[in-house]
């Protein structure tokens, strides 16, 4: 009887676990499909990925996690399945001191997965939207290329043109970061845009727009390595 009464209260405190919550940052939402699991909120601390929260997912329920964070900045939804594999089970969201509804699925975890909430988060997906095409376009030229130079007999003029076509598209890839960047400089998405879409742009274009941005933007998490 005594065991069975020290079963109960340590299922309880897990599956309460991250029910009360503290912190500027509120996370929530559910995993459709998922009967239990763990999912873990986690941080890019340095060059590390920590947990700063974690819950128990039990019978479909809504999740809920916190953390106190400083700035707007990426964060990670992951999810441990214990299925042996690791794919499709962490998914990247911008965070800020508000509540912010993740709501996704079991088997497409990352891909399936809508976020709301988070101002920083919408101009991500407008951007995504459009650069996942550029990015596709690129990549389709790249393999052209690549199959021309491989092939046995080469067609130098093709080659050439094809090569001038993907400059173009890169230039056209990384001016539409830029431009984005630009009209959206008072929120700490644009630095990140700059990171991670321009840094092949010319490192002169690339200072004046960091340095047009307001304070506040200048001066998030990204300025360290724009």
């Amino acid at each position: 009887m005594k065991n069975t009464f020290i079963a109960i209260i340590t299922l309880l405190i897990l599956t309460s676990c991250g029910n009360d919550k503290n912190g500027n940052l509120i996370v929530n939402g559910t995993v459709d499909g998922l009967k239990i699991g763990k999912l873990y909120l986690q941080q890019l601390q340095d060059t590390t990925l920590v947990n700063v929260d974690s819950v128990i997912v039990d019978g479909e329920a809504p999740f809920q996690m916190s953390a106190t964070i400083d700035e707007p900045q990426l964060m990670y939804l992951y999810l441990d399945k214990k299925d042996g594999t690791i794919y499709d089970d962490r998914l990247t969201f911008f965070a800020e001191d508000t509540i912010i509804t993740i709501n996704t699925t079991l088997d497409k975890f990352e891909t399936n997965a809508v976020v709301s909430g988070s101002k920083n988060q919408k101009l991500y997906n407008e951007f995504n939207e459009v650069n996942k095409q550029l990015s596709e376009r690129y990549t389709d030229l790249f393999k052209r290329s690549m199959n021309l130079s491989q092939a046995e007999v080469r067609d130098q003029d093709s080659i050439n043109a094809l090569s001038s076509d993907i400059n173009k598209h890169l230039k056209r890839k990384v001016g539409y970061a830029l431009n984005f960047a630009m009209l959206n400089k008072d929120y700490e998405i644009a630095p990140f845009i700059l990171l991670k879409e321009g840094y092949e742009a010319n490192p002169v274009y690339l200072d004046s727009a960091y340095n047009m941005m307001p304070k506040n933007s200048e001066q998030s998490l990204w300025k360290t390595t724009v």
